[in-house]
């Protein structure tokens, strides 16, 4: 074993040290994704119960929204991949299906940066779907969504995906 190998080997070693020790110290912590389960589980638990019931409800919503909203995008890619892969598909075919992956791919990319974009705005959730030339929006609020708040939502929409026919739904 050559010196540069040692030096590779060794410092991946130190990296999965490193990664290890500050999993342990964010979980240890506390550290909990906020569509985790057993947060959600732990705020019903917290809050007045009334307020609870509904927070829970609208974090299940949301919860249960993105988990349909993935099986759906996973469906529809290994329906492409199949078609794409199948030896029976003509070239015709497999180039529409791979045209098809790349498209949801990239919708997939722009969900995620409005998502991530409205969040980043101090929402407590949002989930995006476009849908050919339409964008629907559902957003987590404590009280009603201002016209301005709106607003400032449509046009990080519009921003990213180039599309102006936004359906913007506020959910408590």
């Amino acid at each position: 074993m050559t010196k540069k190998q040692f030096g590779i080997i060794f410092t991946l070693m130190a990296l999965i040290v490193c990664v290890g020790v500050l999993s342990v110290k964010l979980n240890g912590e506390g550290y909990n994704d906020p569509t985790d389960l057993a947060s959600i589980l732990t705020q019903e638990n917290t809050d007045e119960s009334s307020n609870a019931d509904q927070t829970v409800s609208t974090s299940e919503y949301f919860y249960s929204m993105r988990l349909t909203k993935e099986q759906q995008d996973q469906k529809y890619i290994d329906d492409m991949k199949a078609i794409s892969e199948d030896p029976n598909a003509s070239q015709e075919q497999k180039d529409i299906a791979n045209n098809a992956l790349i498209e949801k791919t990239k919708i997939q990319e722009q969900e995620g940066r409005v998502e991530v974009d409205i969040t980043s705005k101090g929402y407590k959730d949002a989930i995006c779907m476009i849908d050919q030339s339409q964008v629907k929006v559902y957003v987590k609020v404590d009280d009603k969504l201002s016209e301005e708040n709106s607003a400032s939502i449509k046009k990080v929409v519009e921003d990213i995906t180039g599309l102006t026919d936004v359906n913007i739904t506020a959910m408590k």
